[in-house]
């Protein structure tokens, strides 16, 4: 009796065991993405000593903060109605489906120098995806999603304000407004040409957007929700610090609307996360202490642009600027090495979860056709290198 006991309890444990096994790694399986990068920090962790401050000193909390109040502010205007009635009103009755391409894909171009890449995917990418799905255009939104992306990293590479790597530079290297644009004009205005060039073999099919319903949003809170992302918009543009953004953004949307938390990515945070210790990690080991003042001299283009396929753009300059006096082509290497694997500008991340949470999805395909791209991308700006130079 007591031998029989003992497994009836032996299997009462391992039953529960068994099905929380089983149901992490089902999510594991529903979210590669995540797991890859959990794995990621994981390990880098294991083989790079490193301290807690310094674990917590990798993740970027003010990008975090931003990405979180953005994301929660767009999820109170799409459970409104407000966005999809007014793309609706924008295309309504039919419309080229080039002309509907190209729009989404020059909004994250041109709106991203203003508001960084990573607003501007999360503002126009699910708006992409609702319009073209609406459409019966969802064949297209692969194509679509990549070129958004491929635009908002080479769009923000104009002003200082675009992107990370050059708020960075341009106060690192105390440039002035006119050099900066000198430097980034010519390469912008050459990415822009060949997003036309791209986009312009689109057919001009016509297509039919329907009319998006009318707003449930009421006008008052209508505007608390606009002046909350003008808010976002003041601590993109470092006019006030994330923290304060953070605390009149959040208490405001507890008031307004609490129900839009649910409808925010929290696996994009942690995925973020996860990447931030990684690659905090790997710039941690001697060799990438040591290595870069012997071999930048002369290369730092392109071993900028190199490194930034692994480490993302961001944290190579943040290890590659204290080597060199060559800001000109330190700029120019981690914006062009934002084209290329996924991981070389973190903002690429965004539309690979959009694209995710879209029906028949197919990530291998997104990733293969993403890399392709991109690689024909940067080898066309690559053939440029004596003009940028």
């Amino acid at each position: 009796m007591k031998v029989q006991q003992r497994v009836r309890n032996t299997i009462s444990v391992s039953i529960p065991g068994i099905a929380a096994l089983k149901r992490i790694e089902l999510y594991m399986r529903q979210n590669p993405d995540l797991t890859i990068a959990s794995l990621f920090a994981l390990a880098t962790t294991i083989a790079v000593p490193v301290s807690p401050e310094q674990l917590v000193g990798s993740i970027n909390a003010p990008l975090l903060a931003t990405l979180f109040c953005l994301m929660a502010i767009i999820a109170g205007f799409r459970r409104g109605g407000v966005l999809t009635y007014a793309y609706g009103r924008l295309f309504s009755g039919a419309v080229s489906a080039r002309r509907l391409v190209q729009f989404f894909v020059f909004s994250c171009f041109f709106f991203s120098m203003a508001v960084t890449n990573d607003v501007s995917l999360i503002i126009f990418v699910p708006l992409a995806i609702a319009v073209l799905s609406a459409a019966g255009m969802e064949d297209r939104l692969l194509f679509v999603l990549t070129f958004q992306t491929i635009a908002a990293n080479m769009g923000s590479i104009l002003t200082p304000i675009g992107n990370p790597q050059n708020l960075f530079i341009y106060s690192y290297y105390q440039m002035n407004l006119a050099e900066f644009l000198r430097i980034t004009g010519p390469l912008t205005a050459f990415s822009g040409l060949l997003l036309w060039a791209v986009t312009y073999y689109i057919p001009k099919t016509a297509v039919s957007v329907p009319d998006g319903d009318a707003p449930t949003m009421g006008r008052r809170k209508g505007l608390v929700f606009a002046l909350l992302f003008g808010v976002c918009i003041l601590a993109v543009l470092r006019l006030i610090t994330p923290l304060m953004m953070f605390l009149i953004v959040c208490p405001a949307l507890v008031l307004a609307d609490r129900r839009v938390f649910r409808d925010v990515d929290y696996k994009l945070l942690l995925l973020f996360i996860f990447l931030f210790i990684g690659v905090g990690n790997i710039g941690r080991l001697p060799i990438m202490a040591a290595g870069p003042a012997q071999l930048l001299q002369g290369h730092e283009f392109m071993l900028s642009l190199l490194l930034s396929q692994v480490l993302s753009n961001v944290p190579t300059v943040v290890l590659l600027a204290p080597y060199t006096d060559a800001a000109r082509e330190l700029l120019l290497g981690v914006n062009v090495g934002g084209l290329g694997t996924i991981i070389a500008s973190m903002a690429s991340i965004i539309s690979f979860k959009a694209y995710l949470g879209t029906a028949h999805c197919r990530p291998l395909r997104y990733l293969a056709f993403f890399t392709a791209a991109n690689v024909v991308f940067l080898a066309a700006v690559l053939a440029m290198e004596s003009v940028f130079i």
